[in-house]
């Protein structure tokens, strides 16, 4: 695989769901903050040329000092109001001809999956990895379900998503120009550029720490061992 990529990496977001005073990507997992475990797998990936990390205009010391001892080149560009905002601005630093688009929510992405999705982007200019859902769905209105949903078609997607730049940037630029906002990144480049991303299996160690449940998951699997500590 010779084809080189810029990792963007999303750390921008405040998460007011896990109600501390340190913003989410600094919160610290096992004696280090959430963004270091990014920051060390993608560092990892020969493919990745360029790491961008979008930051708040608040936590610039607090990045600093993530970034200072990575091995890849690191450019740090402020994020937006929205995440798609941020994601916009980390694709256009971007210097490469394909991106991997990651949530620092997620610190225990694998080599693998990084791999899986740069070898399909590679191949279809679009990927995403994804989970199938496993449970029952309903629709509910007013307390009350009122509709089955049928599971069948339906997956839980994560991140990195990975594009061909100038695809992403494009999609991006007109959800922003056009005030439609996307939950990630491949909704947008299906909505507006009719771009169908392609799946790979994704990782249920690949959570995105949202609550307090979630962050003490991970402790517990780092803890086993089920995700071996980056050096970060």
């Amino acid at each position: 695989m010779s084809a080189r990529f810029s990792a963007v990496l999303l750390a921008a977001g405040r998460g007011t769901r896990l109600h501390t005073q340190v913003p989410k990507a600094y919160i610290e997992l096992c004696g280090k903050p959430l963004l270091c475990y990014s920051l060390e797998r993608f560092s990892e990936c020969d493919q990745i040329a360029q790491i961008v990390v979008v930051l708040h205009r608040d936590d610039r010391e607090r990045c600093e000092r993530c970034v200072e001892e990575t091995s890849k080149r690191v450019e740090l560009v402020y994020g937006g109001e929205h995440r798609q905002d941020s994601a916009l601005a980390g694709v256009r630093a971007a210097h490469e001809e394909y991106v991997l688009v990651h949530d620092a929510a997620r610190p225990l992405v694998s080599p693998e999956l990084i791999e899986r999705v740069l070898e399909a982007t590679l191949r279809h200019g679009a990927a995403v990895p994804a989970l199938p859902v496993t449970d029952s769905l309903k629709r509910v209105r007013e307390g009350q379900i009122v509709e089955n949903v049928d599971r069948i078609e339906l997956v839980r997607v994560q991140t990195p998503q990975g594009f061909r730049r100038e695809l992403i940037l494009r999609a991006l630029q007109r959800a922003c120009a056009e005030r439609r906002y996307f939950t990630d990144e491949s909704g947008a480049v299906l909505a507006l550029l009719g771009v169908q991303a392609k799946i790979v299996p994704g990782d249920e160690f690949n959570l995105k720490i949202t609550t307090s449940a979630d962050l003490e998951l991970a402790r517990r699997w780092l803890s086993r061992g089920e995700r071996r500590r980056p050096r970060c």
